[in-house]
């Protein structure tokens, strides 16, 4: 099974404004699958994967914060 976690990185422009924002899309495929499977199993507050990366990457960056 492959161990890994797929991201892409594209650039998109604001039509209006101009102002470049980076796009980030995550590859749930694999054992990350798996993983956010049980974590809907486990976890039922959390109804889609979604709301795993959500609350992952909030967590994850206020310990980042903090370190």
């Amino acid at each position: 099974m492959k161990k890994t976690i797929s991201i892409m990185s594209e650039e998109f422009e604001n039509e209006k404004t101009g102002e470049k924002v980076e796009g980030i899309t995550i590859m749930i495929d694999g054992i990350l699958k798996q993983f956010m499977d049980t974590i809907k199993i486990d976890k039922p507050e959390y109804q889609s994967n979604i709301e795993i990366i959500q609350a992952a990457l909030m967590e994850g960056l206020n310990i980042i914060k903090e370190k």
